[in-house]
């Protein structure tokens, strides 16, 4: 692994292909993995209505979300988050992916880092997560995140990430 990982936001149509063919891959793990809250519903995150809203999202002008592709010499991974300025300058990191054959040697923490530095350099003053499974739970840990007692709607904990002023 060497130090060039680069982040860099899905502008262009071209991109937003790219984008949703990496997401079909998280999709298809996802729904193998996901072990914490309700039952998974794959067919939802295939479907037009669930793309229909993440465009919605990610064009309009009052707190965008933003996808970043996260690559090296190849495409690895990606995340999508907003930062909500309205509600306390909250970053809600939505999804985080990691191409398989990328785990376990330091792209996950090293691509964390720098998207916590993008979205501070933004003017977040914390991230919130749910993390799916126990494996996510301890990833999320091990880069500072703590477990709150506030749950979402499918009974997952928060886990959230204060930046020091």
């Amino acid at each position: 692994m060497s130090n060039n990982l680069e982040l860099s936001i899905v502008e262009k149509e071209s991109d937003v292909t790219t984008f949703w063919k990496l997401f079909n891959n998280y999709i298809n793990e996802l729904s193998l993995n996901a072990s914490i809250g309700d039952e998974f519903d794959r067919d939802y995150f295939y479907s037009d209505e669930y793309r229909d809203a993440i465009e919605e999202l990610r064009i309009r002008d009052i707190n965008p979300l933003r996808i970043c592709f996260i690559q090296e010499e190849a495409m690895i991974g990606f995340l999508m988050y907003i930062t909500y300025f309205d509600e306390g300058r909250k970053c809600f990191l939505m999804e985080y992916y990691i191409e398989p054959k990328y785990r376990n040697q330091g792209y996950g923490k090293l691509a964390y880092l720098k998207a916590e530095q993008f979205v501070r350099n933004e003017g977040a003053l914390f991230i919130e997560l749910t993390p799916t499974n126990e494996a996510n739970e301890r990833f999320w840990s091990s880069v500072g995140f703590e477990k709150s007692t506030d749950v979402d709607e499918d009974n997952k904990h928060y886990y959230r990430k204060s930046f020091e002023i």
